[in-house]
């Protein structure tokens, strides 16, 4: 519900990238709103999948991973003992400059078919995107429904977004959350009406 919040928040922010999302979902679905989700065409949905990694990018729901090291090893020139904790904080990760190109600029296109392009633009993402970027965690420890979760955004926001208009009630008010263990949107007022073509 947060990361969905957030995306609504952002979407609402730039509405280049809601329009560029909209006319995916029109290409995948057609004009008719009642038709049924496929998975074959939340595949499809390409650009879709690129807007929710950019939002986690910029809010992530979680933004910290911990994990205790199986053996003694030599990190950042210091010796730590079997058992450590390390905690990593993937919020500021993704937005570092040294791993992300313009990181303060909100753009899907750094995740929108980037192996596939020839463009240089987002040549860091390019080389640095396997190890700099944290959506469910990562190695054997990744969150098992990390596929549903995705799965389950991509129909949300195309049932919402094929179907209404969503606008933000105050589009000059932050949005309103609480962070603790994860990033929690506690209240984002929107007006909603059916969709005008």
């Amino acid at each position: 519900a947060s990361v969905f919040c957030f995306v609504v928040y952002f979407l609402e922010h730039h509405p280049e990238v809601k329009k560029r999302l909209r006319q995916e979902l029109d290409e995948v679905f057609g004009n008719d709103s009642t038709k049924p989700i496929t998975f074959k065409e939340l595949e499809e949905l390409h650009y879709c999948d690129a807007v929710i990694k950019e939002v986690n990018r910029h809010s992530p729901v979680a933004f910290m991973i911990g994990r205790v090291s199986s053996e003694s090893d030599n990190v950042g020139g210091c010796e730590w003992p079997k058992g450590s904790v390390f905690h990593m904080y993937f919020g500021s990760i993704m937005k570092n400059k040294n791993y992300w190109t313009d990181p303060e600029k909100f753009d899907p296109d750094r995740f929108y078919k980037v192996e596939e392009s020839d463009k240089d633009k987002y040549l860091l993402e390019k080389k640095k995107l396997k190890n700099t970027y944290s959506m469910f965690g990562g190695g054997i420890r990744m969150c098992p429904g990390r596929k549903l979760a995705i799965i389950e955004l991509k129909c949300l926001i195309a049932c919402i977004y094929r179907s209404y208009d969503v606008d933000l009630v105050d589009y000059d008010a932050p949005i309103k959350y609480e962070s603790g263990f994860i990033n929690s949107c506690r209240e984002l007022k929107v007006k909603i009406k059916p969709r005008s073509f």
